[in-house]
């Protein structure tokens, strides 16, 4: 089951394609076909006919004419251009229109053996295979002798996102895919590339690194560089939705991974555990978090809130709700929800998603070359002022020294407001 949860996970941040993985970076075509400019071109047409039609409004951010240059750009470049980056091209023009829901199928057939994370400062190495166990908690600095900053300028560009939350959410697992980078002209090949790193001591380790299978590094790199103590919100990833009760604190502690049903448990049994829990036992705070949750179905959470809300923990400083940047799309309907309906206290990061956001997914796919593409046919009001992240009560950023550590500085917090 957490293979399968870490699968999910990965597909709702990079969406994998069919197509061939090429061996560089160089402008040779896979195919010298005659007609494979061609149907690109048709692909192109296709996309700038069908997109702006399908989407719920596609222009609110991107113009019009800006959208018909890049399409047109793109086709005139065809003849200088491999498949991988004609794809990235796309995207990149896909990415424009601002909307975090709307992408194309981005692949992950070769990566990095590391696992990133953005943390207050930077990108930090919080896993890697035991070749490159050196650089484990380094923070990265530069990539091909490229400043990091030039790095994060290059990848914004073809990272559908909603704001700077959601851009830092989904930037690491990007650098580690090389053939994305390649594509962009970050490194000079897929199969491996130079890492500059600082290590906790000040000092810097330059390595080259070779990428492999995607789903090597899916299995035994993403999310299993911690063994042994680790804090609450890191346990039971296999599951969507648990709870455990701690007698000391007298508190719930209630994790939402993600809005979808455990076929095991029904959210709707889940939740009647859960609200015996609360009214049975000795409890005076009630931690909801869903700090981690990408979205999926926003009303799975309804009737939990409703009853919430006639709770007797309903009450300010009884009642915590952890947000970051990982909250996106239906999470951030049930964040607003929460807000709306209950006395919570908002704890954590600014959400990567927006309280008014486009969504609602549907998709089609571009007719010769299968790329897919992910568009909005909804527009979501949740806020009478159109703001950019919904921001918690209290900004509290977690730290690599956090992390190393196995700190929660967000639950601790809530652990000492509730004792004053």
């Amino acid at each position: 089951m957490l293979k399968i949860f870490k699968k999910v996970t990965l597909v709702l941040l990079i969406f994998s394609f069919i197509g061939a993985i090429f061996a560089g970076c160089s402008n040779k075509y896979i195919s010298k076909s005659g007609d494979r400019v061609e149907m690109w071109e048709k692909d192109i047409d296709y996309l700038a006919k069908e997109l702006p039609k399908r989407h719920k409004n596609l222009f609110f951010k991107l113009t019009e004419e800006e959208f018909n240059t890049e399409i047109d750009k793109l086709k005139e470049s065809l003849e200088q251009l491999n498949d991988d980056k004609i794809r990235l091209n796309i995207q990149k023009i896909v990415a424009s229109a601002g909307d975090g829901h709307t992408t194309t199928n981005i692949g992950a057939d070769k990566m990095f053996p590391m696992e990133l994370y953005w943390f207050n400062d930077g990108f930090y190495v919080i896993n890697t295979s035991p070749e490159y166990e050196k650089i484990m908690y380094s923070k990265l600095i530069e990539v091909n002798s490229q400043d990091i900053n030039s790095v994060i300028e290059k990848l914004s560009k073809v990272i559908s996102h909603d704001n700077i939350a959601h851009l830092r959410s989904k930037m690491p697992i990007y650098i580690e895919i090389s053939t994305i980078m390649c594509g962009l002209d970050i490194i000079d090949n897929p199969d491996y590339a130079k890492f500059t790193f600082e290590n906790r001591n000040g000092q810097e380790i330059e390595l080259e690194m070779k990428s492999t299978g995607g789903e090597y590094v899916l299995d035994n790199i993403l999310g299993k560089g911690k063994v042994g103590e680790i804090p609450l919100y890191m346990k039971n990833s296999d599951k969507f939705y648990w709870y455990e009760y701690f007698e000391d604190d007298k508190m719930i502690y209630f994790k939402y991974n993600l809005c979808r049903q455990m076929k095991e448990k029904s959210f709707k049994k889940f939740s009647k555990e859960l609200m015996e829990a609360i009214n049975n036992k000795d409890v005076e705070k009630l931690v909801i978090d869903i700090r981690n949750n990408g979205g999926g179905s926003s009303p799975i959470l309804n009737n939990f809130i409703d009853e919430l809300s006639n709770c007797k923990l309903n009450q300010k400083g009884k009642l915590y709700v952890i947000v970051g940047k990982k909250t996106f799309s239906s999470a951030i309907l049930n964040a607003i929800s929460l807000k709306q309906k209950t006395e919570a206290i908002f704890i954590g990061e600014p959400t990567g998603g927006k309280p008014n956001h486009y969504g609602e997914v549907k998709s089609f796919k571009l007719p010769n070359n299968k790329v897919r593409v992910k568009y909005s046919t909804k527009y979501f009001t949740n806020y009478d002022e159109d703001i950019d992240s919904f921001i918690p009560d209290k900004i509290i950023e977690l730290t690599i020294d956090d992390y190393i550590n196995n700190n929660d500085p967000i639950l601790d917090y809530i652990r000492k407001q509730a004792q004053e």
